[in-house]
């Protein structure tokens, strides 16, 4: 197993790069300002399967769906049982917003 750090994200993966599990923000918060806590606690305790995976095929519709259902804004992306990286629930609506703005301005 493998843990790595990225994007504000972590996450474990086997030795084929596939994703094993992620540690969310939700799970750290109760150790975030506890000094004695982070000496102690093991990221092995706090780690948990995704509730959603996305795939990189996925169409947009079943993306949003998948972020309603799982009421995460980080979602972990996989192409051929292999992790890619997360998608951001606020990115996509910093998109949606951007688009819309530039077709108010047209």
């Amino acid at each position: 197993m493998k843990a790595c750090w990225k994007s504000n994200n972590l996450y474990s993966l086997n030795s084929d790069q596939g994703l094993l599990e992620i540690v969310t923000l939700d799970a750290i918060r109760h150790i975030m300002f506890d000094a004695e806590k982070q000496k102690n606690v093991l990221v092995r305790e706090l780690m948990h399967s995704p509730s959603e995976i996305l795939f990189s095929s996925e169409n947009m519709q079943s993306t949003m769906g998948k972020f309603e259902k799982s009421g995460a804004w980080n979602l972990p992306v996989v192409e051929n049982n292999q992790y890619q990286g997360f998608v951001s629930k606020a990115k996509i609506f910093n998109a949606y917003r951007k688009k819309l703005q530039r077709q108010k301005e047209e």
